[in-house]
């Protein structure tokens, strides 16, 4: 009931606080949304408080929560208050989950897309002397060509352009193009790292993460982020062939700034595959709960195909044994339908068009 008495910033009630929230972009929004949620992780309410509450009832009760203002929640009858109250702070613990987890995703793809745009600015800034460059190399190249085919000394064709100075200059510019012209999004992230200590160590403290087999590892090195023993040598939640690793490769010893965004860049996509989920989550759960059990779906009813794969590839494999048998068959008779083999060379007709009757009518009404 102290939802309904206690006030934030001296102007709502906490109970209309805590439902003014969506997803944001930067840390700012992603830290108004923690501050909510811990509020909410602070009110001691058993885990199965919905357990057999129908979910149709359940979000009639959240959208009256959502509707009421403090004044009005004071008018309902007591159990009604509470009712709306406790699945009020149950849902929008859930949603504000959400909320976190869909900011975290926008402000790991604005500063990838920040990233990006670093590498394309510094490529048309090099346009023009990429076009000079290559035009030098061109007509190098060219004299050089036409010095082989005279017979004329190599040396002396570069001695009297630019001579060597000016070719291990233009080779040294090259070179820099090189590494400019291959410049990896990757090598631009860390700009982006203050931007995530403002609201990482909390959003991985509040949020109860689970994970599969297969993210086994993310979630160890998000442990190793929250408890604050970062330890830049556990990679084993990154792909072999990942390009993090030699970006990883190239820090100093001691600065896991780098290792620190790759685990929150992974956690993002893990997210996004349901490698990882949240215990409470009305979009990032289990998927497994989303999903109708197999043994409910035998029991249940018929599908159009065998619920076990390998019965459906045994009879997909006999089907086409017996189509290809067939089609020996026709073709040692040379009865194949609308097709004939010439000198082992397979002829297939070409299919006439047979419109039914009435069809040109119906294409007048359609247009």
């Amino acid at each position: 009931l102290a939802l309904l008495e206690e006030t934030a910033d001296d102007r709502v009630t906490r109970f209309v606080w805590l439902r003014q929230f969506e997803p944001g972009s930067n840390s700012s929004s992603a830290n108004r949304l923690l501050d909510r949620l811990e509020y909410l992780q602070r009110i001691d309410l058993p885990e199965d408080l919905l357990a057999g509450v129908p979910a149709h009832r359940v979000t009639r009760l959240r959208r009256q929560g959502e509707r009421y203002y403090a004044d009005g929640m004071r008018d309902l009858p007591e159990d009604r208050r509470l009712a709306i109250l406790a699945v009020c702070v149950s849902e929008w613990q859930a949603m504000l989950a959400d909320a976190v987890v869909e900011t975290h995703d926008r402000i790991v793809g604005r500063l990838y897309r920040a990233s990006e745009r670093i590498c394309h600015a510094k490529v048309a800034d090099e346009a023009g002397v990429v076009r000079d460059t290559l035009k030098s190399f061109a007509e190098i190249g060219g004299a050089l060509v036409d010095a082989q085919d005279d017979g004329q000394p190599l040396g002396d064709v570069i001695a009297s352009g630019s001579g060597w100075d000016g070719l291990k200059t233009l080779v040294a510019m090259a070179t820099r193009l090189t590494a400019t012209m291959a410049d990896d999004p990757l090598n631009h992230v860390l700009d982006g790292y203050h931007r995530f200590r403002r609201y990482a160590p909390r959003m991985l403290r509040l949020l109860d993460l689970r994970a599969a087999p297969v993210a086994l590892p993310l979630l160890e090195a998000v442990t190793a982020l929250r408890t604050g023993l970062n330890d830049a040598a556990m990679t084993s939640f990154l792909r072999p062939s990942s390009k993090w690793h030699r970006h990883l490769r190239a820090q100093r010893a001691g600065d896991a700034r780098l290792w620190e965004i790759a685990v929150l860049f992974h956690l993002r996509d893990a997210f996004r595959s349901g490698d990882v989920w949240l215990t409470r989550s009305r979009r990032y759960g289990d998927l497994k709960h989303a999903l109708v059990p197999a043994q409910s779906i035998a029991e249940g009813g018929r599908l159009a195909v065998p619920l076990r794969p390998e019965e459906w590839l045994a009879d997909r494999q006999a089907r086409l044994d017996m189509r290809l048998r067939e089609l020996g068959r026709a073709a040692r008779a040379g009865t194949i339908p609308g097709g004939s083999i010439e000198n082992g060379v397979l002829h297939i007709e070409k299919l006439e068009a047979a419109a039914p009757t009435g069809a040109e009518d119906l294409v007048l009404d359609l247009y």
